[in-house]
């Protein structure tokens, strides 16, 4: 069933000066679920191509006026994107595999079968879907399983990940609130490859981060020519996203006019590109974010409450940093482990001191400050040493030095103040796990075992 679907979106134009070979390949085509149109000229093919978008073309190299190799230069000039499959005799095949080192896909030697063209046409989309799924599956495995992946143990994490499990083997369109840098597009990815949309793509757009002029083209595509500097004709996010989701980052910050497309697409599934007058079927999931309180954004008149209600089928709330404080450790040494890599640095550790200072920190940045303050230690610190508190910038200090004295934080548990003592131990010894086994009067093996327990 997937793959009918597949064909039944893909959209072919035949281009032969014959009227019976054009006939023949419709219907060979059509049969098979794609949808086919003929021309029997270069020019009038170009014009169709102008008005309308084509995933194929397929065209004869010998035509009179302009052959299928100009036809070729022209094509990928106007759509680098668009496939296309060469027909030749066999007196022409030279220039059948010239056309390929051009650009073309295939192509077919005449006299051929309807089973011959149809195992062409699918053989070229299973190729372009192959390279397109590795590309995809290369991204979203380096941001899953990367540095934009990290996940607490704290019950507000807990909690979140449960709905977010729930929320994942459903269809539905999700709207995730919470501060700028708290993890929305995290959790956008987590429901996304948790549901049955995980193979397809995941793609993402910043509604704040593009200029409006842009972000209709950005999101529908736009035919060649639609606008000043429109060379190519372009595909999408919507259509980029086929089968897959789209996240709309920050759409409290789209314009009201663009709010009233979206719901549109929303409520037909359907988009048009810039420039265009046909309609393309889509088939996506919408995952929405915004760090703005949308109810009174609506009550001030700069976004749309029908939009509301349609993205707000589940919504999702994102608890800022400060109120799961228990996480910074996890979140840290996450962060730490993974810019040791980057940087080829050892692996390495905080001081009790440098926790300290992290835990008592309110983060207003979030995950994402609390990364880039990782980041920065690391960068100043020594390879193989512990993170210190100097290793962090002097502001980060001075906001932490009211909180870190105060009486409150020397009420902890005699777990928590032996692990502080095992690490500044570890410290002090710069990190030889059998001197401060010594002077601890314990194992290393003991060392290393609360150290884990600890994590």
């Amino acid at each position: 069933m997937e793959v009918a679907e597949k064909k039944a979106k893909a959209k072919i134009l035949v281009v032969d000066d014959e009227p019976r070979i054009c006939e023949a390949v419709e219907r060979a085509l059509e049969r098979t679920g794609y949808q086919v149109e003929t021309s029997q000229s270069a020019s009038d093919a170009l014009e169709r191509l102008h008005k309308a978008p084509f995933d194929m073309v397929i065209c004869d190299i010998r035509m009179p006026a302009m052959d299928g190799m100009e036809l070729l230069d022209r094509i990928k000039e106007h759509d680098p994107g668009i496939l296309v499959v060469m027909i030749t005799g066999y007196a022409s095949i030279d220039s059948a595999v010239e056309a390929v080192k051009k650009g073309a896909q295939e192509y077919l030697p005449k006299p051929f079968s309807p089973d011959q063209i149809r195992f062409l046409v699918e053989r070229v989309f299973d190729r372009k879907r192959l390279i397109e799924e590795n590309l995809h599956l290369k991204t979203e495995l380096g941001l899953v399983h990367g540095r934009n992946v990290v996940t607490g143990k704290s019950l507000a994490m807990e909690r979140l990940l449960g709905f977010v499990a729930k929320v994942a083997r459903t269809d539905s369109s999700v709207l995730i609130t919470g501060e700028s840098g708290s993890g929305k597009e995290v959790v956008a990815r987590l429901i996304h490859f948790g549901g049955a949309r995980a193979e397809a793509p995941f793609v993402t757009v910043n509604c704040s981060a593009i200029p409006n002029d842009l972000l209709e083209s950005e999101l529908f595509g736009h035919m060649r020519g639609a606008f000043t500097g429109a060379y190519y004709a372009k595909r999408g996010s919507f259509e980029q996203a086929g089968g897959g989701t789209l996240f709309l980052d920050e759409i409290g910050d789209m314009r009201l006019e663009m709010q009233a497309k979206i719901l549109r697409v929303l409520e037909e599934r359907r988009i048009r590109r810039v420039g265009s007058e046909d309609e393309l079927p889509i088939d996506v999931r919408i995952i929405a974010a915004t760090n703005k309180d949308l109810a009174e954004e609506i009550k001030a008149g700069r976004f749309r409450e029908d939009l509301f209600y349609r993205l707000d089928i589940v919504q999702i709330a994102i608890a800022p940093l400060r109120e799961h404080k228990e996480d910074i450790p996890l979140f840290a040494r996450h962060f730490l482990k993974v810019f040791s890599t980057e940087m080829k640095k050892p692996p390495t550790d905080f001081s009790g001191e440098a926790l300290r200072l992290l835990e008592s920190h309110d983060w207003p940045g979030n995950v994402r400050e609390l990364r880039n303050a990782v980041e920065r230690a690391l960068i100043f610190a020594s390879p193989g040493e512990l993170i210190r508190t100097s290793h962090f910038p002097p502001e980060l200090r001075d906001k932490a030095n009211t909180s870190l004295n105060s009486p409150a934080k020397d009420l902890r548990s005699l777990r928590a103040v032996e692990i502080d003592h095992i690490r500044a131990v570890l410290e002090a010894c710069d990190g030889n796990k059998a001197r401060a086994a010594q002077i601890l009067e314990i194992s290393p093996s003991t060392i290393w075992r609360k150290l884990q327990e600890e994590t």
